[in-house]
């Protein structure tokens, strides 16, 4: 019994630092990229079968946030990008994904776990709602991005990792 649950924990801990796709292989990643399509549909108010997705692997889209980047298929037309990314909280790595548009603009983000036992509240869809509409200016946490007692690192990490992000995704020529 103490054998399976520390395999178990291990496995955990080996899908979130190493990619459930790299760990499992093609199986794994075409689960994560229903799960993806699932969660786009939902938060964009579309049917499941209208979206697709194809997984990026661009040199341009490099850094030690991007986890994954996807192009984003709706009714067969390229409509934009989704990037996996992962930000750091006092104690914890957390994980959100971004969707741009296709002029590079963020049009969602959504936090998908949060391990820390503070600073939860960057999660609120209030709270991320003000980054819809992002396209890679300023944004500096506390003066264009509103701040959140108690979630200072996970808030001020995201920031960084969205105008990273953005910034990266703009340049890079897809």
């Amino acid at each position: 019994m103490v054998l399976r649950k520390i395999f178990i924990a291990v496995a955990c801990l080996l899908l979130i630092s190493t990619g459930q796709a790299q760990l499992f292989g093609a199986g794994a990643e075409d689960a994560a990229s229903k799960r993806l399509i699932k969660l786009l549909s939902k938060e964009l108010d579309a049917d499941r079968s209208e979206f697709a997705l194809e997984k990026l692997d661009e040199h341009c889209l490099q850094s030690e946030l991007i986890e994954d980047v996807s192009r984003v298929y709706r009714d067969q037309k390229a409509s934009g990008f989704v990037v996996s990314a992962k930000g750091k909280g006092r104690n914890d790595h957390f994980n959100y994904l971004i969707y741009f548009n296709e002029d590079r603009e963020v049009e969602l983000v959504k936090v998908i776990s949060y391990y820390s036992d503070h600073g939860g509240e960057i999660a609120s869809k209030r709270w991320l709602q003000q980054f819809v509409g992002y396209d890679g200016g300023e944004l500096d946490y506390g003066d264009e991005v509103q701040a959140i007692s108690g979630a200072t690192l996970s808030a001020g990490s995201i920031v960084v990792g969205i105008r990273e992000i953005t910034i990266l995704l703009q340049d890079c020529n897809l």
